[in-house]
């Protein structure tokens, strides 16, 4: 309760004499603050992230493509490739490109998506998740209007998404895009981001727990990602069915329609209107949807620890799986063209032979992987903090008051955490080998490729191990295992293009295992690696089975 009073004190100064009445949105400013205070690290972390994933990605592009040549090359090669339309950009403007359409291409579709997945989470945990933690129940016994708590976090949803537009542009400025281009291109993420945003204030409203809001609202983001890329390739009306249709609607770099701007705030407003409505109609803690009831008792694989942490993952487990199987076929279909790619682009083919002295496919190949790998970070860190959000619901506690060991009750999600890496992992490398062995008429180049990608195995558990001792002995700083797989990104992906020094390429556990198959296999790395998520793991049981059990 000390703690629950702690985070609400800001908010806790708006009380009133008795008798006194306010409007729907009395204490909205109050609690603007109170977000703000409790999210500054988190919006940080996606703020800076956003804006140096934008800068990084802008100044390694001007330092590739520097000729009309080498823009005319990449055109040649991207332009007409359904599959890079699909994950990768919108593929317009090439007919007069420049650097900046290409800067569009290459990432306009993924900081939108950045941009989205801030404004999911933000709005979840400032709405369901506070109403499942009894927070909103206090401040509503306030002077705090209805709308309040939904009101104040689309606000700083729509301040965090107005700072990533904000600084992005700044970056790009700087480094000499056209001024036009780059207020459009980064405006339009930064609006994508509120839409999603204000789809996701709609989700919480609909959804009968705090979880399953946070997954529609996830799934929305998917689905609407999928119907951009199908539109954009076959069905152009219907791209624009989605928020990021609107946001790539703008042109930027390729004559801006700056109307798209208008259709987009509308969108949004809409959804937040219909938000707004809808929080009229559901009891506080509930949603428009029912639960629905389980049965009478549980099966015996959920009355384990390890059997009930299978099934509140799995879910999880296979939406990744979908990502990372058709990243993975992406990226094999085109292995074959990689040097038809980079024939006319000496920084292209520098960059991706800075892994090793190795042919141009093996390079690019191994560079895939590694994008791959950093990908299943994600879920692997996720889903080793899943011990944290167990905790942080209350839902630990009453685990542990039943004959269960802490021990048994977080390694449970540890072996999942493992298990699915692996899974992932395999069936990732499968896609490579897959597409790469059907572009090359050869069966045989599927087996390299699916060794290839268990190299990588290590390094991403060391991120995930480095979550749970994060977990076992700091629970409130959990962020901090997603800043180390901003820095393994970053390093990883824009190392060489950046010339960054030796110790800073050395903070990335991706570096430290072989790049196969652009170099040979090395035991003794991934041995070392194993051994350290290991300990990792272990240090987190340790903490966790010292400390006391923590709040949100």
């Amino acid at each position: 309760m000390t703690a629950l009073m702690s985070h609400a004190r800001p908010a806790l100064t708006t009380t009133a004499t008795p008798g006194t009445r306010g409007g729907a949105l009395t204490g909205t400013r109050r609690l603007v603050r109170l977000i703000v205070r409790r999210d500054r690290l988190r919006l940080a972390l996606w703020i800076v992230g956003l804006v140096a994933l934008m800068s990084v990605s802008a100044q390694s592009i001007a330092a590739m493509y520097e000729t009309p040549e080498q823009i005319a090359t990449y055109v040649a090669t991207v332009g007409d490739n359904p599959a890079l339309i699909v994950f990768g950009g919108p593929g317009y403007g090439f007919d007069e490109p420049n650097l900046g359409v290409i800067l569009v291409n290459e990432t306009s579709l993924w900081m939108a998506l950045g941009s989205a997945l801030m404004g999911v989470f933000l709005v979840n945990r400032h709405t369901r998740a506070e109403e499942e933690s009894e927070r909103t129940d206090l401040l509503r016994a306030l002077v705090v209007g209805r709308h309040a708590p939904l009101a104040a976090t689309l606000i700083v949803a729509a301040g965090a998404a107005a700072a990533v537009a904000v600084a992005s542009t700044v970056a790009v400025l700087a480094l000499g895009f056209p001024a036009a281009g780059t207020i459009a291109l980064c405006g339009s993420i930064g609006l994508v981001g509120f839409a999603f945003s204000a789809a996701t204030a709609v989700a919480v409203q609909i959804a009968d727990t705090g979880r399953a809001a946070l997954g529609l609202g996830a799934g929305l983001v998917g689905v609407a990602f999928v119907v951009r890329g199908i539109g954009d390739v076959s069905v152009p009306g219907l791209a624009w069915t989605t928020p990021f249709g609107w946001g790539i609607g703008v042109r930027a770099f390729a004559g801006e329609r700056w109307w798209t701007f208008v259709g987009l705030a509308g969108y949004t407003a809409a959804l937040t209107a219909i938000a707004l409505v809808l929080s009229v109609h559901r009891d506080l803690g509930s949603g428009l949807l029912r639960q629905r009831l389980g049965p009478a008792e549980a099966s015996a694989a959920t009355r384990r620890p390890l059997g009930l942490a299978v099934r509140l993952q799995r879910n999880g487990v296979l939406g990744w799986l979908v990502g990372v199987v058709a990243t993975g076929l992406v990226y094999g279909s085109i292995a074959d063209d990689i040097e038809a790619m980079v024939a006319d682009n000496p920084e292209l083919a520098d960059y991706l032979t800075s892994v090793s002295g190795a042919t141009l496919t093996e390079s690019y190949l191994a560079t895939s992987l590694r994008i791959i790998a950093l990908v299943i970070a994600g879920f692997a860190i996720s889903s080793a903090l899943r011990n944290r959000s167990e905790e942080a619901a209350g839902y630990a506690e009453s685990m542990l008051a039943a004959p269960v060991s802490r021990w048994w009750w977080a390694g449970s999600h540890i072996v999942v955490t493992v298990v699915a890496t692996l899974v992932l992992t395999v069936a990732s490398g499968a896609a490579v080998g897959v597409a790469h062995a059907v572009s090359v008429g050869d069966r045989a180049a599927l087996w390299p490729l699916l060794a290839a990608s268990l190299a990588t195995v290590p390094p991403v558990l060391v991120l995930a191990g480095f979550a749970t001792a994060v977990f076992g002995w700091w629970p409130r700083a959990t962020a901090a295992a997603w800043g180390a797989l901003a820095v393994a990104a970053v390093v990883s992906l824009f190392g060489p293009v950046l010339r960054l020094p030796r110790w800073a390429i050395d903070l990335s556990p991706i570096e430290f295992a072989p790049a196969v198959p652009a170099e040979p296999w090395a035991a003794l790395p991934l041995v070392a690696l194993g051994l350290a998520a290991a300990v990792l793991f272990g240090a987190g049981l340790v903490g966790f089975r010292r400390r006391d059990l923590a709040a949100a």
